[in-house]
This record gives structure tokens, sequence and C-alpha cells, in this order.
């Protein structure tokens, strides 16, 4: 499966290009991936998908962790009403930063979701990047991100496709009285356009004022006004919502981008044709010291997981992406995934279309998977594991010839693929395509939602919903 959201963006032609990989859902040929692991196997390819994991049986006992020592130098952002926000964070460690880290910022804030943080600077970041040099889009977003921020990004190059090949925390700093509470957040991504494809590696700084508390998670992260909620428009002054009159001072309700921190920026090849070696198949899993005690942590609160029905709901889906894959039509999997994945999902299905081109992954199989990390918070459980496969992975061109990958010979692979659910979720797992509510055939409106019952199943509140797959070349936990 990796034909996901790590793709770049392919040219009109299959011109003779040296590095270029096959795709499958997931994007295992598409993202362009451009630093090396410090964990062994040498650098990556230019040519990975997005979302991806490590090794180790759940039940083979005698796993080893993996500890990795996070080296942090953090400088302090000053925020203040006045927008004065534009200070950077030093360099940090690439790798994330070790669970007591956010120790200080849970106690302070129990609400505190780490996998709802994620998801909202996942989809800020894509947001921001597509409305670089329109400044009626970037406006909708000044809530969310510092006014200098966004003076600077209406006079940057537009992006036509963002693909995030990994998103980490690499920093984190409680706040004091006074003194703003501050993530920092390394991405790597591919930066599309008709002409190029860059692959960009920033650090995100992301800032509030030291008294704001986490509110309910955006479901459907429309970045609305944090005061009223109505879609954001821009009053008499510039951080003025012109619903409720509220000045949205930087930090003062949510968590604000206040800091972009350019890191490489290279150039890469079009990447929906071709074939490169597969890369990160053979490096160690990534287990998380703590992985296997939340897991039986989960086992304990909600009698009814257990290893055996999660990996048939990991198998259930990756049959049914692969199949939607295929076929060029996501719908069947609306319910099974995160709307976030689903969308960059569908644009890659779009850019294929469009190029007159069809990806497959044909007779494949999952040979192993594995546990990697587990994550608990309020409002989310999320489960990551290592998902070990393989098949026939080939790209089909105009004229229905092969113009990447092979259809008879088998490529083994392998990904980190996180899953979550409601935190307050009890009851069996759903190991069918069907609404884990009212158990009607799967049927999703654009909203989110079963068209038989309305439940919002998009979003993890009645079962396990895919929501990252990232390869295993860029993956640190």
């Amino acid at each position: 499966m990796r034909w996901l959201a790590w793709l770049v963006l392919g040219v009109l032609f299959a011109g003779a290009l040296a590095t270029v990989a096959d795709a499958r859902p997931g994007g295992g040929h598409s993202y362009s991936g451009g630093s090396s692991r410090s964990s062994g196997g040498g650098s990556y390819r230019s040519s990975s998908s997005s979302s991806g994991g490590g090794g180790g049986d759940l039940g083979a006992g005698g796993v080893m962790a993996i500890i990795v020592g996070v080296v942090l130098v953090v400088v302090v952002l000053s925020i203040s009403s006045n927008d004065t926000s534009s200070a950077t964070i030093a360099a940090a460690a690439a790798a994330p930063v070790a669970a007591q880290a956010f120790v200080p910022l849970v106690t302070k804030d129990p609400a505190f979701s780490q996998v709802a943080f994620e998801d909202f600077a996942f989809q800020l970041y894509a947001r921001v990047k597509r409305a670089r040099g329109k400044p009626e889009l970037l406006a909708e977003l000044t809530p969310y991100v510092a006014s200098d921020l966004l003076r600077e990004l209406e006079h940057a190059q537009p992006v036509a496709a963002v693909v995030i090949g990994s998103l980490r925390i690499v920093g984190v700093v409680a706040s004091m009285p006074d003194i703003p509470q501050t993530i920092e957040v390394r991405i790597e991504a591919n930066l599309a356009n008709p002409t190029i494809t860059q692959l960009s590696i920033e650090r995100w700084t992301f800032s509030r004022s030291h008294d704001v508390m986490t509110r309910a998670p955006d479901r459907t992260r429309t970045f609305p006004c944090p005061s009223c909620n109505a879609p954001f428009a821009r009053g008499a002054a510039e951080r003025t919502c012109a619903h409720c009159n509220t000045d949205i001072a930087v930090g003062r309700f949510e968590w604000t981008l206040t800091a972009i921190t350019p890191g490489t920026l290279t150039n890469v090849g079009p990447t929906l044709t071709g074939t490169v070696e597969e890369v990160g198949t053979d490096l160690m899993t990534q287990v998380e010291p703590d992985a296997f005690i939340k897991m039986q942590e989960l086992y304990e609160a909600d009698k009814n997981v257990s290893w055996t029905a999660f990996e048939e709901h990991v198998a259930m889906i990756y049959a049914q992406l692969n199949a939607a894959w295929n076929a060029q039509d996501l719908k069947p999997v609306r319910g099974l995934v995160t709307s976030s994945l689903l969308g960059y999902l569908q644009y890659w299905v779009d850019e294929y279309k469009r190029q007159q081109m069809a990806n497959k992954l044909e007779s494949a199989k999952i040979s192993r998977i594995a546990l990697a990390k587990v994550t608990r918070d309020p409002y989310f459980d999320a489960v990551t594991v290592r998902v070990f496969a393989d098949g026939n992975d080939f790209t089909i061109g105009p004229n229905k010839n092969v113009v990447g990958g092979s259809k008879t010979s088998r490529r083994a692979y392998s990904e980190y693929w996180t899953l979550i659910r409601s935190a307050t979720r009890r009851g069996p797992i759903v190991n069918e395509a069907k609404c884990p509510n009212c158990g009607a055939p799967t049927s999703i409106s654009d909203a989110g939602a079963c068209t038989h019952c309305n439940a919002e199943v998009e979003n993890g509140s009645f079962d396990w919903v895919l929501s990252k797959i990232e390869q295993d070349e860029v993956y640190l936990g």
C-alpha cells in the first residue's frame, strides 16, 4: 500500500529519469525522501511513500525496545497581543521527543492530545502550502498563523500539491506564567508544481499563551474562528473576526504557527513512472519502550480488543484499500480511513487519471504485522504497527503498457500504519466493510457520516480508522 500521500506529482510524460519508483496505496513510489537515518541502512531513496513503521511481532516475546536519546535546545518564543512572534527555535534532534517531554504540558493541560495536535499540524501545513501566494486563502487561516508569516507567505510561490512524508514533534516547552507554551514540529514533504517537485525539510514552531487549555478536537478541521466557531473572515482589523468582532491575538485561543525554520530544499524528479529498489524493509522495527505495556492497558480497558482482532482489522483495511486503489475508486474505503488521509489518496487517484495512467498492486498480501507504538490521551487511542507485505506493483500508461514496476515479480515492502479510535469507545472491532454504529453496508456522505444512521465514522468515534501511512526509511517513532 504505498500509494498514499507521500507521492510526488508526476509530469504529463514519462521521461528517462534515474530516480523514480513504483507506487502503492500509501505512496511507495511517490514520496521523494531526502535525509538519511541514524539507525542504520544508509540514506533512503528519492521515491518512497508516506507513513511507515518498524518490526517485531507482538506475540513473539523478547522484543528489544529502542530508546532514542533526544537532545533538545529550545529557544522560548515570546508571544504578545501585538503579534511580535517571529522568533525561531534552535536546531533540535530529528528524532521525536521522548514521552517524558510531554509530562509538564499534560500536567498543566490534562486534555492535551498528541494525536489531535499532530492531525492539526498536518492539515494546517497542507493548507498553508496550498495557500501560498494567495492572500484571500491565507486570510482564512489568520487565527492559526502569525501575521508576519502570513505577509511573507503572500509573496511565496504557490504549490499545486503537498505530499507530507514525515511529521514529528521534536521539541516541547511547557509554560510558566507569562511564558508561552511551544511545540516544534519537523516536517518532510514534497511540494509539487506542474514543472518541478521539491523535497522540503522544515521546522514549524507552534505557540499558545501560558493559560490556554486544549479544547475538544475539531474533528472536521475547517479552521474556523476559535472564538465563535464561524468560518473566519477578517473584520475591521487584521486579526479581528468579522462575525464576533473578537481580537484573535496570536496564541490567545489555540496553537498558532509562529515560526518556520527552513532546512533543505531539493529538486526531485517526477515519480509516476519508473522503478527503483525498495529501501528500508530490512531496517529494525522502531518500537517504543512502553508499546506493549500500553497495548495491554487497551486490552484491560476494553475486553473486546485483542491482538488477533486488531490484526484482522488491519488486514481488512489493507485488502479494501488495495482493491479501491486498483479500481481508482476510493468510495469503498470511506469510514475505514480518516478524511485527511482520504483527501491525499484521492489527489493521487485523480492525478493518475489525469495522466491516463493507473498504478496497481495485485495479489497483495500481508506476511506479518508488528506492534511499534501506542499513544493514549483523553480523546484518542492510537496504535502504530509495522505492516510487512508484498505484491505485484506496477504502473500502466495511456496505452496500457507497463511503464514502471512488474506484473510478474513480487515486491516486498513494509510501512508503519497508525490507526486511531475514540478514547471513550468500547465494543467489538468490526472486521468487515460496514458501518460500525448501525451495521448497514458502508455508505458515507461527503461530511464523513453514515448515510443510514448519520454517525460520523471517519474520525474514529466508532471503530479503528487508518490515519497515517509512513515509510520505514523515514519513520522514527
